[in-house]
């Protein structure tokens, strides 16, 4: 046997070996870690439907200013995606759980026009004239597919965060189809990445893990990235966005910034770059609670910027 090969033979173990101890160090310190649900103001209201029901977070804010629709995204929920918003925004807020996410309950296979007839519900229950919608990530879909046919003038703005008009690209297929799988729960990929966060953001570590718990199950996941796979709003005719400010992470992972710009452009949307991952809410709701202040009340957004 010549050197190499011994060489490989030794080493291959110990490499497998030592990644499977910092893997399982890794389990132990998430696992560890404490958890603390966020004390958030408002109240919780719910809308039975033919489907299930619709839950969301209610809580009245500065009568002088547009309230704001909050839609988040794939494998998260209304409180664990926008509670820094929900702590710190003065303005009237209405936070949806989407159908079978949260509290809301669904009855049958998770489809972007269950999850706007939910948005719309919201907005008819709690009364809204003219809000801003504010949507990240897969929120971007479930609020272009609300939009369709809408009222000129009904809503005030639009606050698009790490979105795009369409997930068909072969590369994003791609990850959609073993995001169900690689990010559900328990599994080293999803472990590892909130291992991160904890490290990125110890003031608030322990919301974080908090928020890690509130994951739906596996079969929406499915169902949900099966919805983005398919996903193409370009060629719709009856969809016109409101003035519309569209939030792009610069360190995006998931949705290249790239592509973020390529949707923003398609609309015609005034575009802000946050030097952020996917996940920005927690890292960057300063920032975001500037540009959403703007959104709908004639100030521009500004140029192009980056921010951690």
């Amino acid at each position: 046997m010549n050197r190499s090969k011994a060489f490989t033979l030794v080493s291959l173990p110990m490499a497998l070996g030592l990644s499977w101890h910092r893997h399982r160090r890794t389990v132990r310190a998430v696992g560890d870690h404490p958890m603390l649900e966020p004390t958030l103001p408002g109240e919780c209201r719910e809308i039975a439907t033919s489907w299930g029901s619709v839950a969301y977070r209610w809580r009245e804010g500065d009568p002088d200013r547009p309230a704001l629709v909050l839609v988040h995204g794939w494998g998260r929920t209304a409180d664990s995606t926008w509670w820094p918003v929900i702590a710190t925004s003065e303005r009237t807020l209405a936070v949806i759980d989407l159908p079978g996410h949260g509290g809301s309950r669904l009855d049958q296979p998770f489809t972007f026009e269950l999850a706007a007839e939910a948005v719309n519900r919201v907005i008819e229950d709690a009364g809204l004239v003219r809000p801003v919608l504010v949507a990240h990530s897969m929120g971007g879909p479930v609020v272009f597919t609300a939009l369709r046919g809408s009222e000129p003038g009904r809503f005030a703005g639009l606050v698009a965060m790490a979105t795009s008009a369409y997930w068909v690209r072969p590369r994003l297929r791609a990850i959609l189809a073993m995001a169900p799988y690689v990010m559900a729960n328990g599994s080293p990929v999803l472990i590892h990445k909130e291992h991160a966060e904890l490290r990125h953001a110890p003031e608030v570590a322990h919301h974080i893990a908090w928020a890690y718990t509130q994951r739906p199950l596996r079969r929406l996941l499915r169902e949900a990235a099966f919805a983005l796979r398919r996903f193409d709003a370009r060629s719709w005719s009856d969809l016109e966005l409101p003035p519309t400010t569209w939030v792009v992470a610069g360190r995006d992972r998931v949705l290249a910034p790239g592509h973020q710009r390529a949707s923003a452009r398609r609309f015609g949307a005034e575009v802000v770059v946050l030097d952020v991952e996917h996940s920005m809410v927690v890292h960057a709701h300063r920032d975001l609670l500037e540009i959403i202040d703007k959104v709908g009340s004639g100030i521009d957004a500004g140029p192009p910027r980056f921010s951690d």
